[in-house]
């Protein structure tokens, strides 16, 4: 006893701690919850719930009483007869049936027992377990695409920022350079030289901002939200989507939307195979009816209030549902669904330990992303220094200036790439945070 109240306090502590380290920005919840709102495959999906609720309905129909309505008229020839001899040689036809037949009737049937209905119900509410599943399955993707569009766009504007104060400083240097060729301190050559790095950061930071643009849209498409420059987050905070757990792979393969949707489909697809097995059962059946016709003696043309009510059993021999290939189909549709399952795991276990490494890779390049800048920095300024005095070559000075500039732009880039792994490995463990 002692033993399972720790395996369960265990289990709920990593689940208590990996909810308290994923901390997400506002904004981002709010465009997240206006995505499940607006976007219509949300909606779309949906619906397939609400249908599958109502094929529920209709299962437990099974259960319930039929009737139909009977109205007819038959004419019937030759009519069978009874001929009478009158004792004077003559004879008399006495009708058995009228000519003109008259039947309007109501019947009824309740099943009493019917084994096959109860499968076919729970069938239907595994498929409806499955719809739902699917949608929180997209759900939890879509919280995660708006949460990627969401950091790019911060990543991007970032970017830019970075990208404009090379450019800043490509234009310093080029006019510090206009000046040294007006005085012959330097040559065309140097100034040619930096007006194509000049040309090509400003190409460079004209597509950041077409892919701004971009993941702007992406983000309207998905949320319904229209403009640009209303993120209020403008930095990567260190503690967004990281996971603090040391059951990773356990913690995935019971809350990995892709797995759940697995072992789902095995449940739906045993009560493929129980339905295949009772459908050549008997079904037992209430009849009952009542109505008016003719055909009654002695006065068969006259309509006559009747009714009946009884007991009917219907037992399958050979019915078209062909019950044995049924049962075949619905075995290797739960063997083929069982190994889809495994294959699920393998791909899910390959995923985590492919995000476990970004993880690790992008922390080790983020850990060295300081010192490189710091030491590009030192380089760009003694380089601007070194060339007042003619020291260094333009082209050093060049190089000097983007080095710096570059190490800025990885470092963003490494963070980015850590969040990004960090929030994909979230996504695999099937954490939700909005």
């Amino acid at each position: 006893m002692k033993l399972l109240i720790l395996i369960f306090t265990l289990v709920f502590f990593t689940k208590l701690l990996s909810a308290q380290e994923i901390k997400v920005p506002a904004d981002l919840k709010k465009f997240v919850e206006q995505s499940f709102q607006t976007y219509p495959k949300v909606s779309e999906m949906s619906d397939l719930v609400s249908l599958n609720e109502v094929k529920v309905e209709l299962g437990k129909a099974g259960y319930m009483p039929t009737a139909m309505g009977d109205l007819s008229y038959r004419r019937q020839y030759p009519t069978p007869y009874i001929p009478f001899s009158d004792g004077n040689g003559q004879t008399n036809n006495v009708n058995i049936l009228p000519a003109n037949n008259y039947n309007a009737s109501v019947s009824l049937a309740q099943p009493l027992l019917d084994l096959r209905v109860n499968p076919q119900i729970n069938k239907a509410k595994s498929d409806l377990v499955i719809s739902k599943d699917n949608l929180e399955s997209f759900k939890s993707n879509l919280a995660y695409q708006v949460a990627q569009i969401y950091y790019s766009i911060i990543f991007l504007n970032k970017s830019l920022y970075v990208q404009q104060e090379q450019i800043n400083l490509l234009q310093s240097t080029l006019k510090q350079i206009s000046v040294k060729v007006k005085n012959g301190d330097a040559l065309s050559y140097d100034l040619v030289s930096t007006e194509v790095k000049y040309t090509n950061a400003g190409n460079f930071y004209t597509d950041l901002k077409a892919q701004l643009g971009k993941q702007y849209n992406m983000l309207a498409m998905l949320t319904g939200i229209q403009g640009t420059d209303y993120l209020n987050d403008t930095s990567f905070n260190s503690l967004v989507f990281n996971m603090v757990t040391d059951s990773v792979s356990s913690l995935a393969f019971r809350n990995n939307p892709d797995i759940i949707i697995a072992g789902d489909k095995i449940k739906s697809a045993s009560w493929d195979i129980i339905s295949a097995d009772r459908s050549r059962l008997p079904v037992l059946n209430i009849q009952a009816g009542l109505g008016y016709k003719n055909g009654y003696m002695p006065s068969i043309e006259e309509l006559n209030f009747n009714y009946f009510a009884g007991l009917g059993i219907t037992i399958p021999i050979l019915p078209s549902s062909r019950p044995v290939y049924q049962r075949k189909m619905a075995v290797i549709n739960h063997h083929a669904s069982e190994l889809a399952l495994e294959t699920q795991k393998a791909v899910l276990n390959k995923d985590i330990l492919n995000s476990l490494d970004d993880i690790h890779k992008n922390q080790k390049k983020l850990a060295s992303a300081d010192t490189l800048i710091s030491q590009a920095q030192l380089a760009r300024k003694l380089a601007t220094e070194r060339y007042k005095f003619g020291v260094i070559t333009n082209l050093e000075l060049l190089t000097a200036v983007s080095n710096f500039k570059d190490a800025q732009l990885s470092q963003l880039q490494f963070e980015y790439n850590l969040l990004l792994s960090r929030m994909d490995l979230c996504r695999l463990t099937g954490i939700r945070w909005w």
